[in-house]
């Protein structure tokens, strides 16, 4: 089962103890402190996942102390309580440096709250969520601890309750003091070059940044800065973390159940769930005559003024110079204000309108990239009520064989809050990829398809 952030620091054995071969950590019981009867609502906690993450062959439980090959880090500030998207690109580049400096990569799990509960009401709204949810009931690849590829000897990385296990004392590093002499604090290879240099310069095993630190990668100085990748982009792209990434089989099992949504029935493709991984390229081949649609709604109804009113830009790879449809900051005259006209240009391009996505969508499916799109899937938050509504327009405005949305996802109980990671799945391999510039969400595939090198033509932005 999952382990509540407050019981992950508790698994330590004794440092002048040798823990039995055949020992694992103890999972704590999932109804310690919750009532006798808990509801079949409630959320799932991923027990055989994190059970794998601590079974990983690499971790060798009959140590109490690092051996005197090993050397690990691990991003004690990494994200918490933001959404999938801002998790997992900041889990990459973490991963990416932790690769650079030699060192295992030490990873916890995709994190809402850490106050070890095992549930979260999201944003008081009485929908529970898990608290924090394994990364290998979502990924899969060396950034979960998966080998790399032949003739690659980097070490493994390893989960957080391992790391635990054998550094009761670790050496944290802080970020503003790493930070504070930067020549580039706006540039991803800079701030990777800075941190692994000092990595590797160490001696001490047991190395995290400290948590109050934050993550090492953010949104104001990383993924909000148009420039912030494109140094370190062709070496990102070439690293195992990207060419090795791929989504778990809990993800790839959800694709498959609900290819009909997604592939032609003549299409010759076999399952995901049957073939052996290769490569990121190799096994997220695109899909022929599907056009993918990011429809953020719920909370973007409110967030998409908040981005007008600090002038923020798109985000991360949906901002590099070479995608269509690029969006300009209009000028400004005062941070966290902004002139109605201003607001305008952002929600058009954040929060269009049904009749907006519609004549997008005409107009992307009319250009040479999406010649033969038959089948249109909305990635989508939207209430079942805006669906049918942007459905019925969509049918109006062309012919398709097919039109469906996240809400038609057949999916388990497990599956059911990882269904995220089902989208980006989907949108990653699509035709053509119609996203929203300012969602993680979207340059999440954005990324994983220009590492494949799908058409720049074929990424499309509102």
């Amino acid at each position: 089962m999952l382990l509540p952030a407050a019981s992950i620091a508790t698994i330590n054995a004794p440092s002048a103890e040798v823990v039995p071969a055949t020992v694992l950590p103890p999972e704590p019981d999932p109804t310690e402190g919750v009532q006798a009867s808990i509801p079949h609502a409630l959320p799932p906690l991923y027990s055989a996942f994190h059970n794998l993450e601590l079974h990983l062959p690499q971790q060798n439980w009959t140590q109490s102390r690092p051996g005197s090959h090993e050397k690990f880090f691990f991003v004690a500030g990494h994200t918490r309580a933001l959404g999938w998207g801002n998790a997992v690109q900041e889990h990459i580049l973490n991963a990416y440096l932790a690769y650079k400096a030699g060192r295992s990569f030490v990873f916890g799990n995709f994190t809402w709250n850490d106050d070890g509960s095992l549930y979260t009401d999201y944003d008081g709204t009485g929908k529970m969520i898990p608290s924090q949810i394994p990364y290998a009931a979502l990924l899969r690849g060396p950034i979960v601890g998966d080998r790399f590829p032949e003739g690659d000897n980097s070490p493994l990385a390893v989960s957080r309750d391992y790391f635990d296990h054998l550094c009761p004392t670790k050496l944290e590093l802080v970020r503003g003091d790493i930070h504070a002499n930067l020549s580039s604090p706006n540039s991803v290879a800079a701030i990777t070059e800075k941190w692994s240099s000092i990595l590797m310069g160490l001696d001490e095993p047991c190395v995290q940044s400290a948590q109050a630190s934050g993550p090492i990668y953010t949104h104001h100085d990383v993924f909000g800065v148009r420039t912030s990748l494109l140094d370190v982009w062709p070496d990102l792209k070439r690293s195992p973390i990207i060419t090795q990434f791929g989504w778990s089989p809990l993800v790839e099992l959800a694709f498959d159940t609900n290819r009909e949504l997604f592939c032609s029935s003549t299409s010759d493709q076999p399952p995901l769930s049957g073939l052996p991984f290769t490569t990121n390229a190799e096994r997220y081949t695109v899909i022929p005559g599907l056009m993918v649609i990011h429809v953020r709604r719920g909370d973007y109804e409110t967030h998409c003024r908040t981005l007008a009113m600090w002038s923020e830009d798109f985000v991360s790879v949906n901002a590099f110079p070479e995608m269509m449809d690029p969006f300009v900051v209009p000028p400004h005259e005062e941070w966290g204000n902004n002139t109605p006209e201003n607001v305008e240009i952002y929600r058009r391009r954040c929060l269009p309108t049904i009749e907006e996505i519609a004549q997008k969508v005409a107009e992307v499916r009319a250009s040479p990239a999406a010649r033969g799109v038959r089948r249109l899937y909305i990635m989508t938050n939207a209430r079942q009520e805006y669906i049918r509504e942007l459905e019925s327009a969509l049918w109006e405005a062309g012919e398709w064989e097919m039109i469906s949305s996240s809400r038609d996802l057949v999916l388990t109980w497990e599956q059911k809050f990882v269904s995220h990671a089902v989208d980006s799945l989907v949108a990653q391999r699509a035709q053509v990829l119609l996203g929203n510039g300012f969602s993680t969400l979207t340059s999440n595939a954005v990324m994983m398809r220009m590492a494949n090198g799908f058409p720049t033509d074929s990424t499309r932005f509102w």
